[in-house]
């Protein structure tokens, strides 16, 4: 546990020398060419913008946080506008006609992510997944509508006047768009029982970002100018926050989790046939293995034999004068001697052995490369500490038994065997164990 926590504190210091690393970059680059940090900037967030969609909408199907998944697939659209703001940015050769399509972009860009952030929390607790191809079909239809009244009807309003700056709806805007994102944020905090903790700071960070982001974006009189570069600074901590939320935690997490439960499904799948195997082969009163399962040990020791010439023997053991104590005492009584044998049959047989209940007060014992002499061994042992037992209600029994060496014969010979040398033991006057 030491070493985990070591390795994840190192992990972390590595990364966040990475981020300084970056960041260093991007002011270096920014003194190069401000063109060249936007592009780098606006790069990283419609990757990051992608990747959110790309693997949420594949996800969809392990995303129980509908709240999480409407905004993963919104971030395709907010990716997509966050496209055409950095190709129409000025200084960029591709849209010639006007220099600040990329501050409409940028408001609508903006406009909806916050209503984004706002409408999600109606999802936020519905039983039933939302339908992502209805979300997906709204988010496209809004992002052609920017998209025409930019660049075809060109009636979303002006935002950046030369010479003069921001013009006042772009400045209102930005405080209405921070005002959204405050109410989400309250939202988000009355909700937080809804979330991982870490997934609740990862979404409540990103969109404080995002207010700063914006009111950068309040008070820059240059596109090129510092507060605009601040702007997008604390935009890339925005998008940075949004992917910890939704791929680091809320889906590479949920895949762990439901890894964790496939595991967990599995061992109790593995217990419950292993508690249903048992129940097949094992007598449920004296725990000792059944009838079914007795023969096919006899089968399996059998082939053995073949194969190697071996040998085995068995024993096959009844309760004298069973009947009369479940006449004088009950079954109830009869059970607690059948298990007492049943105990005392495990404790005087050696691991590698098998015993089972043949049916009713009868067991039968399979010694594996035993020779008959030595099976008569064990068979007079149990014999006789159960001749010097006292069972319960203070009652005294006898067993007797037959003992057979396999052969060669069919198995069921060889118990017909066993069982005849029993019969001999009871005719002979009980409490004694026959071999020939």
């Amino acid at each position: 546990m030491q070493g985990y926590l070591e390795q994840s504190n190192k992990t972390s210091l590595i990364f966040k020398i990475f981020v300084i690393f970056v960041l260093f970059i991007l002011y270096l680059s920014s003194l190069y060419s401000y063109l060249l940090f936007h592009t780098l900037v606006e790069i990283f967030s419609i990757c990051i913008a992608f990747t959110v969609f790309v693997l949420t909408w594949n996800s969809s199907g392990y995303i129980k946080n509908n709240y999480l998944l409407l905004i993963g697939t919104a971030y395709l659209f907010i990716g997509v506008l966050d496209l055409f703001h950095f190709m129409s940015y000025k200084g960029m050769p591709i849209f010639w006609d006007y220099d600040y399509y990329a501050n409409q972009i940028g408001l609508a860009t903006q406009y909806l992510g916050g209503i984004t952030w706002l409408i999600s929390f109606f999802f936020l607790k519905k039983q039933n997944h939302i339908n992502k191809y209805i979300i997906f079909a709204i988010y496209l239809l809004l992002t052609a509508l920017i998209l025409h009244s930019v660049f075809v009807s060109k009636i979303f309003p002006v935002c950046f006047v030369d010479g003069v700056g921001l013009t006042p709806f772009k400045i209102y805007s930005e405080y209405e768009i921070c005002f959204i994102f405050t109410i989400a944020i309250y939202v988000l905090r009355r909700n937080r029982d809804v979330f991982d903790k870490k997934v609740y700071h990862y979404l409540n960070w990103s969109m404080i970002f995002t207010i700063l982001s914006d009111l950068c974006f309040t008070r820059y009189a240059s596109i090129y100018g510092f507060t605009n570069m601040v702007g997008h600074y604390f935009k890339i901590f925005a998008f940075y926050f949004i992917y910890k939320a939704i791929i680091k935690n809320g889906i590479l997490e949920s895949y762990e989790l439901i890894l964790r439960e496939f595991k967990m499904n599995e061992k109790i799948l593995s217990e419950e046939n292993e508690k249903f195997r048992n129940e097949a082969i094992i007598d449920g009163l004296t725990g000792l293995f059944n009838h079914r399962y007795l023969y096919d040990k006899l089968e399996e020791e059998k082939c053995r034999c073949e194969r190697y010439q071996g040998t085995f023997s068995i024993i096959m053991l009844d309760i004298d004068h069973f009947k009369l104590v479940n006449d004088s005492f009950g079954h109830l009584a009869g059970d607690e001697i059948i298990k007492s044998i049943a105990n005392m049959i495990k404790n005087h047989i050696r691991v590698t052995d098998i015993a089972g209940r043949y049916g009713g007060e009868e067991f039968l014992i399979i010694l594996p490369e035993t020779k008959l002499d030595s099976a008569v061994v064990v068979a007079e042992k149990i014999r006789m500490v159960a001749a010097n037992t006292v069972f319960v209600h203070d009652v005294k029994l006898t067993v007797s038994g037959g003992v057979s060496e396999y052969q060669g014969e069919k198995v069921s010979d060889l118990v017909k065997s066993a069982d005849h040398k029993l019969y001999t033991a009871k005719k002979n006057g009980r409490n004694r164990i026959e071999y020939e």
